[in-house]
């Protein structure tokens, strides 16, 4: 599973091994692309000057900072 699709803020789970997988994540809250994208979302809508902007326009642009924190996020670690 990619860094993306990992959970944002993951509890102790007995049933954890290691691997995150899709029937691990049920109940345990955002993914870190999910949470990312509503922190940019958020700083949006703080700005007065996007007030007149579509919810669409917004929660695109919100995925699109969210991908792009995630995408330099690997390649610095890549880098490393």
């Amino acid at each position: 599973m990619n860094n993306a699709n990992m959970p944002a803020m993951p509890t102790n789970n007995p049933h954890y091994d290691g691997n995150w997988n899709k029937e691990q994540m049920i109940g345990y809250g955002l993914t870190k692309r999910e949470h990312f994208a509503g922190l940019a979302m958020q700083a949006t809508l703080s700005n007065p000057e996007f007030s007149s902007s579509s919810p669409e326009a917004i929660a695109s642009v919100a995925v699109e900072q969210a991908d792009a924190l995630l995408a330099e996020l690997q390649a610095t670690e890549s880098g490393k």
